[in-house]
């Protein structure tokens, strides 16, 4: 309101006068803006104004299209800057360019969506400001006010998520656990495989029956830790690592027949049924 005010004032001692042609005094025109809110024929004559005290004006203009409260505020306007005032140097000038500012500009771009705009956005408003009452509120004792306030929430925003994470992680190692022993329970099954052993011993396949003893040995010495349990292990790492003459022998006959080609014999069978556990005994594997 007070810039209204203030720009009226510069507006209506300032413009080129109009087409009809009247003159009054400052202290005229004081008296026809106090009477021009309740008094048509004076309100008439402060807007045919073309001169004050000599000084070209354009009131027609300065109160065009001003009514009910914004009318009186110019009027007043008028009043207050005719009241002792001087002429305006460059006057003028500064009325036009008082004049070309945006807010005494119509504005032609449609805006159709602003209404709803204004309706969903109040809702938001007033949750933003009940949330600032809040802070303000809880920021109040703490040291530091509103600063503090956030660095708190910051830390337990990062120490929830850094829990969330923890527990997610957990969940996805234990799942894999499971799944990987779940996996691996058949092939790592040594008595299955000591049955099957058995069962191609009796039907004469003596060199199924050899590897099949072999794998069984293997895994129970891998689940005794005595060896790392995976598939590209050798014989002769087994060998440097356990030491022992009963194992160097099993491993030669299974090499000799595996790799070597030599037809196995029932007694080479027999050895490793006898073998093993003497082997697996030493190292106190079951």
């Amino acid at each position: 309101m007070r810039a209204t005010v203030a720009i009226v004032g510069a507006i209506a001692l300032v413009l080129a006068p109009s087409a009809a042609a009247t003159e009054v005094t400052g202290t005229e025109l004081q008296s026809l803006a106090k009477r021009a809110p309740d008094d048509p024929q004076a309100l008439a004559r402060l807007r045919s104004v073309d001169s004050v005290d000599g000084q070209p004006v354009d009131l027609e203009r300065a109160l065009a299209g001003a009514s009910g409260v914004e009318l009186r505020l110019r009027l007043r306007a008028l009043r207050t800057r005719s009241g002792g005032a001087g002429p305006v140097p460059n006057a003028r000038g500064q009325a036009e360019k008082i004049l070309s500012e945006r807010r005494f500009q119509d504005d032609a771009t449609p805006r159709p969506l602003r209404r709803p705009l204004e309706w969903l956005s109040a809702p938001v408003r007033r949750v933003g400001k009940a949330l600032d009452r809040l802070v303000t509120w809880l920021a109040g004792p703490l040291p530091g006010g509103e600063s503090t306030f956030w660095a708190i929430v910051a830390l337990l925003v990062c120490s929830t998520a850094a829990v969330f994470a923890v527990r997610i992680s957990r969940g996805r190692v234990g799942a894999t656990r499971e799944g990987s022993r779940r996996g691996r329970a058949p092939r790592l099954d040594p008595g299955r495989l000591e049955r099957e052993a058995d069962t191609a011993e009796r039907r004469g396949d003596f060199e199924l029956a050899l590897r099949l003893r072999f794998r069984a040995g293997l895994i129970r010495l891998g689940l005794a830790e005595a060896i790392p349990l995976r598939d590209s292990l050798t014989s002769g790492e087994v060998r440097r690592r356990l030491r022992q003459d009963e194992f160097d022998l099993l491993a030669t006959t299974f090499d000799e027949v595996v790799y070597g080609g030599r037809s196995p014999q029932r007694s080479d069978v027999e050895h490793a049924r006898a073998g093993w556990p003497r082997v697996l005994e030493a190292v106190g594997a079951r």
